[in-house]
């Protein structure tokens, strides 16, 4: 079946053009369930394509929920906490406009009161004069009611303040940095998401590797068995063979609880309930391409963080403009109307009263102890911080991208080497088992070679995985 299986496989190999679309036949570890899905998909003329999803499928139950690496991402973006707190963080924001916004709005009130006056207030008045035009006669009058009865609405508003203008122009600044915030997490939570997704399949590919070497290992000490039974083998083989098998029975069993741990933080990240069984259904059977970069100016205005140093370094410029308008006056309007019914104990013999005025109120600032020129120095310091982390920022961008793009090609360049290096393991360890069959080769001989396919096999996936991984950061990198 091993041989039927190559054959196939070399035969396929054939009409791959380079390297790079060879990596369809990556996940394909030469186990025996794999060689009977391969020939039946080949006798049925199943697409070799169709097969890519079966590696990463065999860990999880019939009823496992379907996941292709679009439908995640979608969840991801809809259930991250970290983006639902940034998501409120810009309504909490918007708020704060509104808040600023107000100041610039009049200002109304309605004020009512009943005064119930328990004591009397008398004066002493002159009521009369002396007859013959003596001295006045004097008598204590009562100047209040029993009973006041009081209205009075008030308007005002602000005419003119430099204070309230700024604090509008931070608030919406502010608002804005908090959107270009939020898309920068955005974007990066994805870019984690696509990493981890890719690593989740790598994690069920390195089971199905460690498995098909567990079963391997388990044939062949069974086999073993029965060459010392028949006293074709030494007990030295049979112990070693025993050993292997045991140690290839661990590896698998970490490679499972490795896997089941990726898989507990890619459910957390697009809140998944941990009771669901998840199944990888995201197809690839080529690498994509590398890159081509933009120039930087491009890059920086694709990015959203550095969007938000720009608009860091706006808010310092409103800042210190805020700093200088402290020594202008504020200037506000006002008017007030009111009525007013007073009466006496059984609430007759009222007086009615109302009054209505108008006012303009000026502030003007002389002096506030050196706290305003202070405030102009602070905020020209900030100003030219932000400056220095805008030219910082952009000198990092272009780093990065540099790194990342070595990175990238260093992975194309292993993944190469990788592939090669696989087909050299798989004929060795081929040999190997003719020759241990025929006599020519100890069981070491053949366990020695496995192992090394299983390392082979294991540096191919993770080469895939670097390259991916690298991929997707340069596509954050580059704003796209």
């Amino acid at each position: 079946m091993k041989r039927i299986y190559e054959k196939d496989l070399a035969q396929r190999r054939k009409g791959a053009k380079n390297a790079k679309e060879k990596i369809k036949f990556r996940f394909l570890s030469a186990s025996p369930r794999l060689c009977v899905i391969l020939n039946r998909a080949q006798r049925a003329k199943v697409p070799l394509l169709m097969l890519l999803v079966c590696m990463f499928i065999v860990t999880v139950t019939v009823s496992a929920e379907e996941y292709d690496l679009d439908t995640y991402l979608g969840l991801v973006e809809r259930n991250n906490p970290d983006l639902l707190i940034m998501f409120k963080d810009i309504e909490l924001a918007g708020t704060g406009v509104t808040l600023a916004r107000s100041a610039f709005l009049p200002r109304a009130g309605v004020q009512g009161g009943y005064n119930r006056n328990l004591i009397e207030r008398t004066q002493s008045m002159a009521v009369a004069t002396a007859s013959g035009g003596g001295s006045l006669i004097f008598q204590d009058v009562r100047t209040n009611f029993d009973n006041e009865l009081t209205m009075g609405v008030g308007v005002s508003q602000v005419l003119f303040s430099a204070g309230a203008i700024s604090n509008y122009n931070k608030a919406k600044i502010g608002q804005a940095i908090r959107e270009q915030s939020f898309e920068a997490a955005r974007q990066a939570v994805l870019c984690a998401a696509k990493k981890l997704y890719v690593r989740a399949q790598l994690s069920l590919l390195v089971v199905e590797i460690r498995e098909s070497s567990e079963r391997f290992s388990l044939e062949q000490y069974q086999r073993v068995e029965r060459r010392y039974q028949a006293g074709a083998s030494t007990e030295m083989d049979l112990l070693s063979a025993e050993v292997d098998w045991r140690a290839k029975t661990d590896a698998a069993r970490e490679a499972r609880k490795n896997a089941e741990l990726i898989l507990i933080a890619f459910r957390d990240l697009a809140g998944i309930p941990h009771t669901e069984a998840v199944t990888l259904i995201h197809e690839r059977t080529e690498l994509p391409e590398i890159l081509e970069i933009p120039n930087l100016g491009v890059i920086l205005a694709g990015r959203a963080d550095y969007r938000a140093l720009l608009l860091a370094r706006e808010l310092t410029d409103v800042e210190r403009k805020a700093s200088r308008n402290a020594f202008l006056p504020e200037l506000s309007a006002s008017f007030n109307y009111a009525l007013g019914r007073m009466m006496g104990n059984d609430f007759t013999d009222d007086t009615d009263f109302s009054s209505a005025t108008l006012g303009i109120t000026i502030n003007i600032p002389i002096s506030t102890g050196g706290a305003r020129l202070a405030r102009m120095k602070a905020a020209q310091l900030e100003q030219e911080k932000a400056i220095i982390a805008l030219s910082q920022r952009e000198t990092a961008i272009e780093s990065e991208i540099r790194e990342l793009q070595l990175r990238l090609e260093d992975a194309s360049q292993r993944f190469d080497s990788a592939y090669r290096t696989v087909e050299t393991a798989r004929r060795a360890v081929s040999l190997a088992q003719s020759a241990f069959t025929n006599g020519q080769a100890t069981y070491l001989t053949v366990m020695d070679a496995q192992d090394k396919l299983d390392m082979v096999w294991l540096n191919f996936a993770n080469v895939n995985f670097e390259y991916l991984s690298a991929y997707y950061d340069l596509e954050l990198a580059v704003g796209l």
